[in-house]
């Protein structure tokens, strides 16, 4: 986000000191510093005419600049433009001058001479807060959300090894790749494995903002790792004793930071219930628990979503439950784990894939997961319950490669269902044609041996041949031909085999059938 800045000061050499700062600031374009009140006035009512996106988030006023007093300049920009964040700067950064500043309207209040962090903080504090204004005065927005900021998802395991933290990173890797800027934050703070799933080494972890009272973009910057697939991690620290650091304060700090800076912030909770992941759990807007279809691993759940209503953290009903490693032969199916917990369970189940996981949780490279996996394509499908991934195109590199790849693969696999179709079909003919070709022999036969028993006692043995022939067999059947000798009568004759339906199309081959009988005719020129 782009924070415009708008300083007015008399003092030049303030002015150059805080322009200086600012424009260190990431994200910050400051405006040159005016020397007056009236022509900050003036500049912020020209921009007012074009409308309040074009005022600028946050006014640095000097308390020393004319010919208004700053405290009455600070609230004359609070009551004309109250989309802009006013943040004063004093000589005298007293109890009573904070006090008499955040009467006038002042949004903050820094001192001089300038430090970088307060002046970040301060700053960032105030553009959030013009950022919230704004976007309660947009037109067709009829109330504040409840909680501004980004998605906070807090996933959290019933037990140890249910998959939580796969889960996890692979929710946080498909809210990046629709487009979204995510972080993902490890609190599993004694035994946290984000770093090992995703082959990283780094010093900093959410412990170092344990005793930061004010959390600013660039003490996150320092804190954070930006992986190779494009989300931001904020990792546990390495020293599990550490994870003791991380109070509930901090915790809160530090996600509601992460939430104005990004739009989308998992949170791996693991399976410990601790201060720091219980807030997280309670100010998520969804939290997850995850399990598998076992009996142990269902009572584990229903163990954890009873806890997390005795301490007053989350209520089952406000529950997701995503059932991992799930199979269509399971004994407990996720229904029945809805009725168990109490809680909502997703319907987007989590098959089992433990040959797909193995090589890239080996190699720490959970992020390569083939786009063909099943594992993944039920964690992405769940991302998509949660709202978490979105139709709109993807802007990040890593994000766009992959949802490209994606869409290569679906347009392989129809190609390739298209170019066997032709095979497939080939081969049914083939196989109805063999069908085809065996009844015929057994008609044949059976017609043969009709004609001549009708034959041997002088019936008309052509009638007798095609009497149970069907029709299609009936009108291509060649002869029948009848022999006598030594007392025995012979019958010959050949039926077309059929091609696909019988009668539609003729088969150049055919088949013949033979049989021979006593014939009685001559019996009866013997013994008459």
């Amino acid at each position: 986000m782009t924070v415009r800045i708008l300083a007015g000061t008399a003092d030049a050499d303030t002015a150059r000191a805080l322009l200086g700062l600012l424009g260190q600031l990431p994200g910050a374009e400051p405006a040159p510093a005016l020397p007056s009140s009236t022509a900050l006035l003036d500049a912020l009512a020209r921009a007012a005419e074009s409308g309040v996106e074009e005022l600028p988030e946050v006014v640095v006023v000097h308390d020393l600049i004319g010919p208004m007093p700053g405290l009455d300049l600070v609230r004359d920009i609070a009551l004309r433009f109250p989309a802009v964040g006013v943040v004063l700067l004093t000589a005298d950064p007293s109890p009573s001058m904070l006090a008499s500043a955040m009467n006038s309207g002042a949004r903050g209040v820094i001192g001089l001479p300038l430090a970088y962090d307060e002046l970040g903080a301060r700053v960032e504090a105030a553009a959030a807060w013009a950022d919230g204004v704004r976007r309660h005065l947009a037109p067709g927005r009829t109330a504040l959300p409840a909680v501004a900021g980004g998605t906070l998802v807090a996933v959290a395991g019933a037990k140890g090894g249910v998959g939580t933290t796969v889960t996890a990173v692979q929710l946080a890797l498909a809210a990046h790749a629709s487009g979204r800027s995510t972080a993902l934050v490890d609190l599993d703070l004694q035994g946290g494995d984000v770093a090992s799933y995703l082959d990283v080494q780094f010093r900093r972890s959410v412990a170092d903002l344990a005793d930061i009272a004010d959390v600013s973009s660039r003490v996150l910057n320092d804190a954070m790792y930006v992986h190779e697939s494009g989300i931001a991690l904020l990792l546990a620290p390495a020293e599990g004793e550490r994870g003791e650091e991380v109070t509930d304060r901090a915790a809160r700090l530090v996600l509601t930071a992460l939430r104005q800076r990004y739009e989308v912030v998992v949170v791996d909770c693991g399976t410990q219930v601790t201060s720091a992941n219980a807030v997280a759990v309670e100010t998520a807007d969804t939290a997850v628990l995850v399990t598998t279809p076992d009996v142990v691993a269902v009572r584990a759940a229903k163990r954890m979503v009873r806890m997390w209503d005795r301490l007053q953290v989350r209520k089952a009903q406000d529950t997701t439950t995503a059932v991992n490693r799930y199979t269509r032969g399971s004994e407990i199916q996720p229904s029945l784990v809805g009725r168990i917990t109490g809680t909502k369970v997703a319907e987007a189940a989590i098959p089992a894939g433990f040959r797909e996981l193995q090589p890239v949780i080996d190699a720490g490279r959970l992020h390569d997961l083939d786009g063909r996996s099943a594992v993944r394509g039920g964690i992405w499908s769940l991302a998509g319950e949660l709202g978490l991934v979105t139709a709109v195109a993807p802007t990040g590199r890593s994000g766009g490669k992959r949802l490209r790849r994606a869409d290569r693969d679906r347009g392989q696999v129809t190609l390739e269902t298209l170019g066997m179709t032709p095979v497939i079909l080939i081969t049914l003919i083939l196989v109805w044609q063999a069908v085809l070709a065996g009844y015929t022999f057994t008609l044949a036969g059976n017609a043969a041996d009709q004609a001549a028993r009708a034959a041997a006692v002088g019936s008309d043995f052509h009638a007798a041949a095609a009497d149970d022939l069907p029709g299609a067999w009936a009108s291509g059947m060649q002869g029948p031909d009848v022999g006598r000798a030594d007392g025995q009568v012979s019958v010959s004759l050949g039926l077309k085999v059929p091609v696909l339906f019988p009668g539609a199309i003729d088969f150049p081959v055919t088949v013949h059938g033979h049989a021979s009988t006593v014939d009685e005719t001559a019996t009866q020129g013997v013994n008459p």
